[in-house]
């Protein structure tokens, strides 16, 4: 009678054992929230957040690399419980997120900056232009004109400097190119009022004192 009964139990017993292994394994590795952390991380980087997110960045990375250990530890164990895990992958992919976020933020705070740069250059080159265009040339200011002319021209080709790096997404090098061109521009508006008031002083001196009155 025992060993029937002992028949009888053993599957029983060996079923119990399988669903207890079954129990602790913890069910299957969330791979696919290892990999969406880890594409969370990637996608922040090509955002631009090592240069505009960095410490978001640094947080991420970290929570990662704390999410990505408890993993590969949990794999290790014969009884698994994955239900620990999940709130590290979780966190990992919300501060990656994150750092996507805040990178575009800056990164967008950056270009607007930069454009208003630009714009702010480009209508001091036209102003200055159009002042050099009006300004007297002759007696003795030929070449202060044509200096000035030439330092409009290179304000220019900062400008267009700065709108190629716009479109390369360097946009602390298109801020420093349009700063440069709108402190040239600046110059040459100085320059303008200078080679005026010496031009009249050359005219004057050149005119006999009995027609000064009639200038």
């Amino acid at each position: 009678m025992k060993r029937v009964a002992t028949r009888y139990l053993a599957p029983v017993i060996l079923g119990l054992f399988a669903v207890a292994a079954l129990s602790g394994c913890g069910g299957d590795p969330p791979q696919a929230d290892l990999d969406a952390a880890k594409a969370s991380i990637d996608g922040a980087r090509a955002a631009g957040a090592e240069k505009y997110a960095s410490s978001e960045l640094s947080a991420a990375q970290s929570a990662f690399e704390d999410a990505k250990a408890a993993f590969a530890g949990e794999a290790d164990k014969m009884f698994k419980d994955w239900a620990a895990v999940a709130p590290k992958l979780s966190d990992a992919k919300s501060k990656g997120d994150r750092a996507t976020s805040a990178a575009q933020q800056a990164k967008g705070r950056a270009k607007s900056s930069a454009e208003a740069a630009i714009a702010a250059a480009s209508a001091s080159v036209q102003g200055a232009r159009a002042g050099l265009d009006a300004a007297p040339a002759g007696k003795g200011t030929e070449g202060d004109v044509e200096q000035l002319r030439a330092s409009l021209d290179s304000a220019d080709a900062d400008l267009s400097a700065a709108q190629s790096s716009v479109s390369r997404e360097d946009f602390e090098g298109a801020m420093t190119k349009a700063n440069g061109a709108k402190g040239k521009a600046d110059a040459v508006v100085t320059g303008v009022a200078t080679a005026t008031t010496r031009y009249h002083e050359l005219v004057e001196a050149n005119t006999p004192w009995y027609m000064r009155n009639s200038m």
